[in-house]
This record gives C-alpha cells, sequence and structure tokens, in this order.
C-alpha cells in the first residue's frame, strides 16, 4: 500500500522518528541496562544492531511511498551523476575543513598534540566504518524525514533543525555506554554540548548539501563519512572541538543567510522531492 498524500507523509515521518529512537534506544538501553561494554561481542553487537535505526525506519517510510519515489529514492544513494561538480567542492568544505582549521588552531595554541601516526590500516579502517555509519543513517535522517518535512515547511532551515536535534538526540544513550566515542566525552562535559551543538550544525549543513546538489542521499552520506573519519583520525582536545565548533557556527550562519533559509531547496529540480506521484497500488486506505 502506497500513500502520496500529505497526510500520508505526515504519519509516516512520525512513523520515521517513532520507530528509529524505539529501535536504537532500545537495543542501546538493553547493553547499557546490562552492564555491557562496547568491546564485548554482546555490547558490540547490540551498539551495531541499535545504528541500524534510521535505515529501517527509512525502510519503512519509504516503502509506503509510489513506486517512482522509491525508485527515485534508491537512485539519491548511489548514484554520483546526480551531483554537480561544484557540490563535491561543498561535500570538502563540510567534511573535512571543519575538524582540519580546528584542529590547526588548537595547535597553534598550544592545546593540541602533533597529529598521531596512524598506520594505513587504521587510516583505511577508519575509513570504512564512517562510511558505514553515513550509508546506514542519510537515507533515514535527510533522506526519507528530510524530504517528508520539506514538502510541507516552506521554511527548510526549520525542518533542517528540527532533524539535526532529533539526529543529535538520538545519541544520548551512547554516553552510558562504556567504550563509544559519547561515553568518553563524558555526559554534560563541555565537550559533550559542543559535540551534540556540532551534531545540530551539521545537520543544517547536509540538508544544504543534499538540496543544493538536486536530492543527493549520497552527498550527505559522503559528508557524514568524510567528518566523522577525519575527525576521529585526528588529535583531540577541549580547544580544538571549540575552534570546530565556532567555525561550524559561522559556516552554518553562512549558509543560511546566503540561501535566506531556503537551504538550496529550490535547486533540487529534477528530483521526486515535493512532488506527488500516481501510485502503481491503490491506495485503500480510505
Amino acid at each position: 500500500m502506497a500513500h502520496s498524500g500529505s497526510g500520508g507523509r505526515s504519519r509516516g515521518v512520525l512513523l520515521f522518528f517513532v520507530l528509529t529512537f524505539a529501535w536504537s534506544w532500545s537495543q542501546w538501553g538493553t547493553a547499557v541496562a546490562t552492564g555491557l561494554l562496547l568491546t564485548d561481542r554482546a555490547g558490540f553487537m547490540l551498539y551495531i544492531t541499535g545504528a541500524l535505526g534510521p535505515l529501517i525506519g527509512a525502510a519503512l517510510v519509504v516503502y509506503r511511498r509510489d513506486h517512482a519515489y522509491r525508485r527515485e529514492f534508491l537512485r539519491r544513494i548511489w548514484d554520483p551523476r546526480l551531483v554537480p561538480a561544484g557540490w563535491w567542492l561543498a561535500l570538502i568544505a563540510v567534511s573535512i575543513l571543519p575538524s582540519v582549521l580546528g584542529a590547526m588552531l588548537a595547535s597553534v595554541a598550544g592545546a593540541a598534540a602533533s597529529l598521531p601516526d596512524h598506520s594505513v590500516e587504521m587510516v583505511v579502517g577508519a575509513a570504512v566504518l564512517a562510511l558505514g555509519a553515513g550509508l546506514i543513517e542519510e537515507p533515514g535522517w535527510r533522506g526519507a524525514a528530510l524530504d517528508a518535512l520539506q514538502e510541507r515547511n516552506p521554511r527548510p532551515v526549520w525542518a533542517a533543525l528540527g532533524i539535526g536535534a532529533l539526529w543529535s538526540f538520538w545519541h544520548l544513550p551512547l554516553s552510558f555506554l562504556e567504550g563509544t566515542y559519547f561515553h568518553g566525552l563524558g555526559f554534560g562535559s563541555v565537550e559533550f554540548w559542543l559535540t551534540h551543538l556540532m551534531l545540530v550544525q551539521l545537520g543544517v549543513l547536509y540538508v544544504w548539501l543534499v538540496n543544493g546538489s538536486g536530492g543527493s542521499i549520497l552527498l550527505a552520506a559522503l559528508a557524514h563519512a568524510g567528518f566523522n573519519a577525519v575527525w576521529g583520525l585526528l588529535p583531540q582536545s577541549t580547544t580544538g572541538t571549540l575552534f570546530t565548533f565556532l567555525i561550524l557556527t559561522a559556516g552554518t550562519v553562512a549558509v543560511v543567510v546566503a540561501t535566506k533559509g531556503d537551504l538550496s531547496f529550490t535547486a533540487t529540480g529534477s528530483t521526486l522531492i515535493g512532488r506527488d506521484h500516481v501510485s502503481e497500488k491503490p491506495d485503500r486506505s480510505s
């Protein structure tokens, strides 16, 4: 059964958020409640299965849409040909520059160590894990959820901020799962708050990449992966995190002001975002 009306999309995006949080938090909550660590086999498996929440939520929401939307949605995940050349430069600016500049400024300020001597295997492993996270999460947050919200919201910046805030909040249980990056921040610490605020800012920038590139979810996944990989490989310090936060703040404000809050949504042109289609299956819900 496909639902292409606005009411169906509203129910769909609510279903996405409910299912995503219920799935992920039940898995991660089980690991925390039972005292498991990320280094335990069971704890690691619950961590991985919990991370699948956005992908599972997206799959259900997209299935409820019509065939044309589903076909185009999948293409937006895998096809780099949809991305105009200039937006690959925007990808680099969003995914690599903030954390690199933040680490450089921290080093100049004497607050960060020199770049660690990573092995090739470590770099490749970090890139693969980061890409996996991007491909698992972005079809949900900046794919299915974004499509549904932007179809109804004339100011995409509010949809981007809402999704970014929920995306940040979604990570909260990981603060209590020992061995995860978020646990290492320390719940309620300065780095904890800066990191969660950066997630909201990145959420806005990822929406800008998706809209400006014509709806490419792949670009958001690569930006997500690039930021995670670079961030994980650079030396960490509170000062570096603060500089990165300030750089992201400036970039986010600049994008919002330059696009007048539209985040380049009008540039989606040929994508199926915001359109209704005749379903191949009749909607018998009424």
